[in-house]
């Protein structure tokens, strides 16, 4: 099998440097944001191992790949800007941060990889930004079933460098966005890729999910031979977008892996 691309550094990369310091940024649009109590950041620190208020942290991770947002950030600006940064590395700590936030009304935005463009990630009422990154790496890969465990903060390019490596499977999910997104992100936001028409699209990968509801409930779908009357939860998930519960891991198809991989440009002199 050929070399692939580069691999990325397996966390959220900046889609542009910011215009000025990034501990003086101000908001462009504007938002009164939600005060975030010393209390309620002094509970948040119980409850999770890292978290942080320092201005250019939050700055950095209140910002995605949004284009409009990169000119906003030539002038030192943010779309929004979060208070406090939240860092869990298990599930347990992202349901005690949003029991938290839940029990206390403040905002609460998860985000991943950020590679977002349509600024999704961006925590517009200030509050909380969980930073599922965490979360990242392989639980377990089932050869007989062809199924991955695996965390929802681990990078897309990381993640099939080891299945093809160690393994020789693949997930055969592969955006534009690669290196910059994370699994969480493929599910929340319902991706589709290049290899989409040979393995489909993410929702027909995903057979299961582990989610955190914004109470601090935790729940798992799918692993059922067939569906009950009703809805089909791991779908309801699927596509989200981190409004209906925060996805810390997922459960999905594996295939075996190409034994070459061919890459090809072509050009025509005519339409």
């Amino acid at each position: 099998m050929t070399a692939g691309p580069p691999l990325g550094p397996g966390r959220p990369t900046p889609p542009i440097a910011l215009g000025g310091d990034a501990a003086a940024v101000t908001m462009h649009l504007g938002i009164e944001p939600v005060v975030v109590s010393d209390a309620a950041i002094e509970q948040l620190h119980s409850a999770c191992a890292v978290v942080t208020v320092d201005r250019a942290e939050c700055a950095e991770a209140s910002r995605d790949w949004w284009p409009v947002a990169m000119i906003w950030a030539l002038d030192n600006e943010v779309a929004a800007l979060a208070s406090v940064v939240c860092r869990p590395t298990t599930a347990a700590e992202v349901a005690a941060i949003a029991a938290i936030c839940n029990e206390r009304r403040i905002p609460l935005t998860a985000a991943g990889g950020r590679s977002g463009v349509l600024g999704n990630s961006v925590p517009l009422f200030g509050g909380v930004v969980l930073d599922t990154c965490g979360l990242g790496g392989i639980r377990s890969v089932d050869r007989t079933s062809m199924v991955l465990d695996v965390g929802a903060g681990t990078f897309g390019d990381l993640l099939e460098d080891e299945l093809r490596r160690d393994h020789q499977v693949t997930v055969g999910h592969w955006p534009q966005s690669m290196p910059l997104a994370t699994v969480g992100g493929w599910i929340a936001c319902r991706g589709a890729g290049q290899l989409s028409t040979r393995y489909g699209k993410i929702e027909d990968i995903v057979v299961g999910l582990d989610v955190v509801l914004a109470d601090g409930t935790m729940i798992t779908t799918g692993g059922y031979p067939r569906q009950a009357v009703g809805p089909d939860l791991t779908q309801l998930f699927v596509g989200s977008e981190g409004t209906l519960g925060i996805v810390t891991g997922a459960r999905l198809r594996l295939h075996p892996a190409p034994t070459q991989d061919r890459r090809s440009a072509w050009g025509f002199t005519s339409f």
